[in-house]
This record gives structure tokens, C-alpha cells and sequence, in this order.
């Protein structure tokens, strides 16, 4: 019997997704998830520190992510965990991801819109969509909920591996690809 680690998560979207690979059609991004707890001695809810997660899409997937999900969007990630390691100047390094089966909006902080596709869909560029101007009572009920996950996104910690990732793009022009991106697995389904 093959042993998995199957894990579902959710939390807020630290970087837009980026392609990588021969043909773009996979693609990683940043998530980070803060759990809170309620503090009984100060009658008062905490925040544990935020553990940061690179998530992982192939194939559909990674087309459909790269057009429908964007920095700051609230997610929710089930897939497998996966261990990736490579050596750079001589150091090994290393990461844990979560290899996605299943990506989604988390409708308990808003509301999104879904567009089916027929097979062999590719956006042309990612976007969102276009939607028609809200009255005045759903510009009150948006300004309310932004200003909610604003301040909920301004007490997330800066993500360590973005400063890493950063220069590392910045030298060598492109996304570090590790051997298991370029032969994903096949689909299962």
C-alpha cells in the first residue's frame, strides 16, 4: 500500500502564482496560514506565528490557478505533501509543498464566480473578471469586508522565502525549477 500525506489547508495567497516549467502549464505560489486561539487569562484572541507553504499545480490546474487566484485571495489547498531538496553553493536545501489536487476560493470570507471551460481551455492572459457595477448597499457590504481583511493582511508576517525567492529570480532571470518539475507525475484521473 503507497503511504501519502494527504492535507488540506487554507489561509491567504503571499504571491501571485508563477509559471514554471517547458510549457507553463505549472505553476507555484506562496500561502500563508496564522492560526488563532482564544487567550484566557487576557480575554483575548492570539495569533500563532504564520507558517508559510509553497503550493504546487500542474496540467489544468496550474492554467486555471494562474487566471483565477491572486495575492491577498483567501484559498483553500488539498493535495499531497512532498519534500523537495537541491544543493546551491555547495549547501543542500530544502522545503516542504504541498502538491495540489484541488484549489478554491474560501467562500466563508467572500464570494467568487466560477466559469466552466471546455477541455483544452487556455487563458489568454490571467484576469479577473469582469462584473457588473454593485449598488450602493453591496459597495457598503464590500468597503466593510476590505477593510476586514485589510487589517487581517497587514498583521501577516512578511514571507522569509519571498526575500530568498526574490533574489534568486533576480540572478538567474527565471523560477527555480527542481527535477520533479520538469516530469510531474501523471494525472490520476
Amino acid at each position: 500500500m503507497v503511504q501519502q500525506g494527504l492535507i488540506t489547508i487554507n489561509g491567504y495567497v503571499g504571491s501571485d502564482p508563477v509559471n514554471f516549467g517547458k510549457d507553463a502549464s505549472a505553476c507555484s505560489f506562496r500561502i500563508g496560514c496564522t492560526r488563532r486561539y482564544f487567550d484566557n487569562t487576557a480575554k483575548e484572541w492570539k495569533d500563532r506565528p504564520t507558517i508559510w507553504i509553497t503550493v504546487k499545480a500542474f496540467r489544468a490546474l496550474a492554467r486555471n490557478v494562474t487566471a483565477s487566484v491572486h495575492k491577498g485571495d483567501p484559498i483553500i489547498v488539498s493535495g499531497t505533501l512532498a519534500n523537495e531538496q537541491w544543493e546551491r553553493d555547495g549547501e543542500t536545501h530544502s522545503r516542504t509543498v504541498i502538491e495540489a489536487a484541488s484549489i478554491g476560493h474560501d467562500l466563508g470570507l467572500g464570494v467568487s464566480q466560477f466559469t466552466r471551460h471546455k477541455p483544452g481551455f487556455a487563458p489568454a492572459t490571467p484576469a479577473r473578471p469582469q462584473q457588473a457595477a454593485p449598488n450602493a448597499s453591496e459597495q457598503a457590504a464590500m468597503s466593510q469586508t476590505a477593510s476586514a481583511e485589510q487589517s487581517h493582511h497587514s498583521d501577516l508576517p512578511r514571507d522569509p522565502y519571498d526575500e530568498v525567492q526574490g533574489s534568486e529570480m533576480a540572478d538567474s532571470g527565471e523560477y527555480p525549477v527542481s527535477e520533479d518539475d520538469e516530469n510531474p507525475p501523471e494525472e490520476a484521473f
